[in-house]
């Protein structure tokens, strides 16, 4: 029994980081390598102040309800977001740090958050 509860929480785990890997990695790659100057300065916008961060707050909530397992998630999101960056963008600006920073200060928040309401 233990042995099916181990493996069906790597599953998920798997499916997430490649859920964030798609978004916080590739999302980038498409913006920067796919998109026009104008659109992509839009597009750059929308990925840092709405889709990150929403994304951050959701991976939090289900890193939340099984923190033992899904711990490490919000910071697999935000090395993936920086990485992502630095790479496609092609610039190593450290404002990125500031922003990674920021999405791992809001999945640890709404990570424990889940767990405290979980808890009661």
């Amino acid at each position: 029994m233990k042995t099916i509860v181990m493996n069906e929480s790597r599953g998920v785990m798997m499916l997430w980081i490649g859920i964030t890997i798609a978004i916080m990695f590739f999302l980038p790659f498409a913006v920067a390598k796919l998109a026009s100057e104008c659109a992509g300065m839009a597009l750059c916008m929308m990925l840092f102040l709405v889709i990150n961060p929403l994304y951050s707050i959701m991976l939090g909530i289900i890193s939340g309800k099984n923190i033992k397992k899904l711990w490490p998630l919000p910071i697999i999101s935000a090395v993936a977001f920086l990485a992502g960056v630095w790479l496609f963008f092609g610039i190593q600006e450290p404002w990125f740090l500031i922003y990674a920073s920021v999405y791992l200060c809001i999945g640890i928040i709404s990570m424990l958050i889940t767990n405290y309401i979980k808890q009661k």
